[in-house]
């Protein structure tokens, strides 16, 4: 039986989840539980919710709204709303046929991921079909029509025609894995500053000391709308945006919930994830970047060419051209590795500074190369130029902070002006040797110990670097943290060791 309840603001918000307050005797006229997930429905919106049950916060008839529902989805107060028990899922039928090892068709897919982007699944049961990834796997059909359930269960943009571009809107994204994020500021301006429109959504840190959004947004607004993003776009040629702001591929934001609490990724699902994201971002030339090597995400050849092959091929069913750009790491990009000391390297490489990092200079504009002459802006054996020109001119620096103020940033900040935390610590080495490799997983550890990404301020500052010769008693890097508790959880997780391979 469906009720219909007058709604009511409650000035608190939820977070990520969408929940409503129920009275116990609306609760139990409904017939639901604590933390039972329901519908919500007014006028065209219908939204899938968890029910907290109280018996003063709300009067019996009433419904209380956190601001999230509120706010973000227009529901007014004071207006009945339907709240319904949903009908049975048939999502959780094809998880369990999945988990049961079968094949499933393309409806049994798209069901899923609907299911999964509108939230009407519970994080344990988004969890059991994560777990399918790893086991049984996915056929290449299965993954087809996973991609495309994933991308239409939110919004498709599309920014054909802008700045005269006519079909050729371009993006870089990297399947991570790496410590250091520092790419993706420096490139995107490069690639606007040529005249190429850049829409780029990025996303928050699953599995290293920052994402790429928790970097942009120590020097810019990042949580924009569908609407603010068409008009950064517009104007500049390009946006640098936290895609969980907008409703692209809703599902994808879901699973990646669930994989941030466990902190695991599957190839497949990386695959799925960023094929399904550039879609709906309405991409037609996209660059793959494949780091690997030790303490990364790929350390066999094998899963290299497996991940370069089916990039390829599931971009090339949805008529995106797809370029790959693989790359040995033997350490961060970048000395910096923390949201702000990460910032202020690409700062410095977009100011050409004297103290940037040259080696993420250089992967830059390798990258940003093979982007050039993939879409013909540069001749064949011209991209390199052409890139350093843009650098080395200020029009890169420059179109950085075109898209800054258009996102909303209040002021231009130099490197100079990045503050960090103002707690240190210096850790010297033990020995002598040259520096082969600093493992990424040794660098996650003590980062995240610092608290990193929720602690801007946090990180470390690599003095060293892969091909540094080291004597005995050098400073290999300085760690930087806020408190002295973070600091000295920072200086347990050390291993020099494991993390220095001299």
């Amino acid at each position: 039986m469906a009720l219909y309840l007058k709604s009511k603001k409650l000035d608190l918000g939820a977070g990520k989840d969408l929940f409503v307050l129920m009275h116990q005797n609306d609760a139990d006229d409904l017939g639901v539980k604590e933390g039972a997930i329901i519908l919500l429905g007014y006028k065209d919106i219908e939204l899938y919710v968890k029910v907290i049950i109280t018996e003063s916060k709300v009067n019996e008839g009433e419904v209380g709204l956190y601001e999230e529902l509120n706010e973000e989805y227009h529901i007014p107060i004071g207006r009945k709303v339907l709240l319904d028990i949903p009908s049975t899922s048939k999502a959780l039928d094809g998880i369990r046929k999945k988990l049961s090892g079968q094949r499933l068709n393309e409806e049994e897919l798209v069901a899923i991921m609907d299911d999964i982007g509108s939230r009407r699944l519970k994080e344990t049961e988004v969890a059991f079909f994560v777990s399918t990834f790893f086991n049984p796997g996915f056929t290449e059909e299965e993954i087809y029509w996973m991609t495309k359930g994933m991308a239409e269960s939110g919004d498709i943009l599309d920014f054909k025609f802008i700045k005269n571009n006519k079909d050729l809107v371009v993006d870089k994204h990297s399947i991570g894995g790496t410590a250091g994020k520092g790419i993706t500021p420096i490139l995107v301006p490069i690639l606007a500053a040529s005249g190429l429109v850049v829409p780029n959504t990025s996303t928050r840190a699953i599995t290293s000391p920052a994402g790429t959004t928790d970097i942009i947004e120590s020097v810019m607004p990042v949580a924009l709308n569908k609407e603010e993003v068409y008009k950064v776009v517009e104007k500049t040629g390009a946006c640098m945006v936290w895609g969980g702001s907008l409703s692209l591929a809703p599902a994808d934001d879901e699973i990646i919930n669930v994989e941030r609490s466990l902190r695991i990724q599957e190839f497949q699902k990386v695959l799925v994830s960023i094929v399904a994201k550039k879609i709906a971002m309405g991409s037609s030339f996209v660059l793959i970047d494949l780091p690997y090597g030790k303490g990364t995400k790929i350390e066999k050849p094998d899963d290299l060419e497996f991940l370069k092959r089916e990039f390829e091929k599931l971009f090339d069913r949805f008529n995106i051209k797809c370029v790959t750009h693989k790359r040995v790491i033997k350490g961060p990009d970048g000395r910096g590795v923390g949201p702000l000391l990460e910032m202020k390297e690409c700062l410095r490489v977009l100011e050409r500074d004297e103290k940037r990092s040259e080696d993420l200079e250089d992967t830059v504009i390798d990258m940003a190369a093979k982007i050039f002459e993939g879409t013909k802006k540069a001749q064949k054996g011209m991209g390199k130029k052409f890139a350093q020109e843009l650098l080395d001119s200020g029009k890169a620096l420059k179109k950085f902070w075109d898209i800054g103020k258009a996102q909303g940033a209040k002021e231009i900040v130099k490197s100079t002006q990045i503050k960090v935390g103002e707690i240190k610590h210096v850790v010297k080495s033990t020995k002598s040797g040259v520096v082969k490799n600093i493992s990424t997983r040794e660098v996650v550890e003590i980062a995240r110990s610092l608290g990193t990404p929720g602690i801007k301020e946090a990180g470390i500052y690599f003095e060293k670097m892969p091909g540094d010769k080291v004597e005995k008693g050098d400073t290999l890097m300085t760690l930087y943290a806020t408190s002295q508790d973070r600091m000295e959880e920072g200086i347990k997780s050390i291993d020099l060791e494991k993390l220095y391979e001299m």
